[in-house]
């Protein structure tokens, strides 16, 4: 078992570039952690998946980060936090390591913004489907309307998140919400992007950048692993499995710079740490 410590690197995975969205917001906020980022691009979206696929997919890309030596490991997608966790966060206690989605915090700082009771949630299919949003933020004891916007996802990745195309694309969307919300949470790590755009529209409701959130949450949970650092200079690495050059084209715009370095890598399902330890 790979022995951790506050020097080793912060593990981020997503099914493709999404999830740079959470390593930007972890940059800004712990900006002494090394940050090593998985895309699983050569499965690309999880978002469409079964919850079996999902999982096993998860489970993968897991094992390979934690292979690498993480202390600790972050769900940067929605859908894997959804049908993934549970089962991943119960491995990383055996292996030794603290697992975080990007549902959670999420919630929490929606909770704690709502004055009227009324949240929606913007995702994917696979997220709204799953309901995981909708089961907790009932268990918070507000209403809840899911909502999915899968075109804001190719918005983002083309980098149209704003001006008359992002515009008709959420006014098309949203037009079709039946409550009153207050708080609206953007529950795809894409989604951040055409925040102006969705702030414009709706320009009286708080929005939660579940990406921003989830750096928080990960700040304590560091903090409370006596894991955190705060004097190591950071590193940072990004790892594919498959289309480097479309990963750091557009990688660039979600992190405002090109992603480096970016290396090419398979996952192998013999070395599966994290699918023994869920079992």
């Amino acid at each position: 078992m790979p022995q951790t410590s506050e020097t080793h690197p912060v593990g981020v995975f997503d099914s493709g570039i999404g999830g740079l969205t959470v390593l930007s917001a972890i940059q800004k906020l712990l900006p002494n952690e090394s940050l090593l980022y998985l895309g699983d691009t050569a499965r690309v979206p999880y978002g469409t998946r079964s919850p079996e696929t999902v999982q096993r997919y998860a489970e993968r890309v897991a094992s390979h980060l934690w292979q690498e030596g993480v202390k600790a490991l972050v769900i940067a997608c929605n859908t894997a936090s959804t049908y993934a966790l549970d089962p991943l966060a119960k491995a990383g206690k055996l292996l030794g390591i603290p697992v975080l989605g990007v549902i959670e915090p999420g919630v929490q700082e929606a909770l704690q913004a709502t004055r009227s009771g009324r949240v929606v949630v913007l995702g994917t299919e696979g997220t709204v489907t799953g309901g995981k949003y909708q089961e907790l933020l009932k268990q918070g004891g507000v209403e809840v309307e899911a909502l999915a916007c899968p075109l804001f996802v190719a918005l983002a990745e083309e980098g149209w998140t704003d001006g008359p195309i992002a515009t008709a694309v959420a006014e098309r969307y949203l037009s079709s919400l039946e409550s009153d919300p207050d708080t609206v949470i953007l529950g795809c790590t894409h989604y951040p992007l055409l925040a102006p755009t969705l702030q414009a529209l709706l320009p009286k409701v708080v929005l939660i950048d579940s990406a921003q959130a989830t750096a928080r949450s990960l700040h304590r949970a560091l903090r409370e692993s006596d894991l955190l650092n705060t004097h190591s200079p950071s590193t940072e690495r990004f790892l594919v499995t498959d289309h480097v050059s479309r990963f750091v084209r557009s990688g660039t715009a979600f992190l405002g710079r090109t992603p480096s370095p970016v290396e090419l890598v398979d996952l192998d399902p013999a070395r599966a740490p994290f699918a023994e330890a869920s079992s």
